[in-house]
């Protein structure tokens, strides 16, 4: 009788533990669902599919760069959803074969159209993402000197070497939020109804890592 009392109470201490656990998990998964402030996606996936990147990719650089405010503007001048500085602007210009306005740089369209071009470019150039993306934010020479150095390893970098840490803090968040986007939206960005009832969006995220979190247990 005492063992079966113990096994009522052991099993039901199980049951509480897992449903805390998923309680939590929804928790964590409402609040960044409820941060996923997602906007121009028809813009993203048009200039994404132009220069072949993954619209996730474009989205989670965006949310970095500027939260996707069209009118951001940093201290050092950058413009726009992807923060092109008027340097990086023209000459992404001259990189993807289109006329350098300076004056449309906060235009959605011209923006992305030169800020994925650069992107693409850059990725191009080193054939790996952690490391276009550093380059993105600190400069294609800082990034050629590391590789030349033995700071970076060209073949396998590890966003952790960068030495500058603005730009490891850029590469690892940007990678994060990457990382919670192919999670959740493997059919693409959200549309503007579903980012309309974040408390669907919500249950939808969770059912998904639910899915997953019992494929990786079998």
């Amino acid at each position: 009788m005492k063992v079966i009392k113990f096994l009522g109470k052991t099993l039901g201490f199980i049951v509480l533990a897992i449903g805390i656990f998923f309680t939590i998990v929804y928790g964590l998964i409402a609040y960044q669902t409820s941060r996923t402030q997602i906007s121009y996606q028809k813009e993203i996936k048009e200039y994404s599919e132009k220069y072949n990147v993954d619209p996730l990719l474009t989205a989670s650089i965006i949310k970095v760069e500027s939260d996707f405010d069209n009118n951001a503007q940093s201290h050092q001048g950058a413009h726009g959803l992807m923060q092109l500085l008027e340097d990086t602007a023209k000459h992404s210009a001259d990189v993807v074969g289109i006329e350098y306005y300076p004056e449309k740089l906060n235009e959605v369209s011209y923006n992305l159209d030169l800020g994925v071009g650069y992107y693409d470019y850059l990725y191009r150039y080193y054939n790996n993402k952690d490391l276009a993306l550093a380059a993105y934010n600190g400069g294609v020479g800082n990034v050629d000197d590391w590789i030349k150095d033995g700071i970076i390893d060209k073949e396998n970098p590890n966003p952790l070497d960068i030495p500058f840490e603005e730009t490891r803090q850029y590469v690892t968040k940007i990678n994060a939020n990457y990382a919670v986007m192919k999670k959740f939206y493997k059919d693409g960005l959200p549309t503007d109804e579903e980012l309309g009832n974040l408390r669907e969006l919500s249950i939808k995220n969770f059912k998904i890592f639910i899915k997953d979190f019992i494929n990786n247990i079998r």
